[in-house]
């Protein structure tokens, strides 16, 4: 009798453990594949019509802008967001995150656009 207990709980148990190794190493796998979806695009020429605490405006489309958003003026020199002119002309780098805003990566001003207003 032992030894039909062992046979028949051998041959029930082991497909319910293989099943749930195999699960729980698969699921972690499909959630983190979902993060990994981020690309970066490029809009050239964009024309950045606003800017304000949210980022920037683009076609009535706002993108974030972050800490490591790198910002050049014309002349290529590293500017922060309070001294980007409004309205311009720029290279616009964003990059795309799954259920996210789009956040700007690089602003390459090319041109400024009539009744531009620059702090500075």
């Amino acid at each position: 009798m032992e030894k039909f207990r062992k046979n028949y709980l051998n041959r029930q148990l082991t497909p319910w453990m293989v099943l749930i190794i195999i699960l729980g190493s698969a699921l972690p796998a499909l959630c983190l594949d979902r993060n990994t979806e981020a690309t970066s695009e490029i809009i050239a020429p964009a024309t950045i019509n606003d800017k304000g605490d949210y980022g920037i405006l683009i076609n009535s489309r706002q993108y974030g802008i972050s800490e490591s958003t790198i910002i050049l003026d014309l002349m290529g020199k590293a500017i922060s967001l309070c001294d980007l002119p409004i309205p311009c002309e720029a290279l616009v780098e964003y990059q795309m995150i799954a259920g996210q805003a789009p956040v700007c990566l690089r602003i390459e001003v090319r041109r400024l656009l009539e009744d531009s207003k620059d702090s500075r």
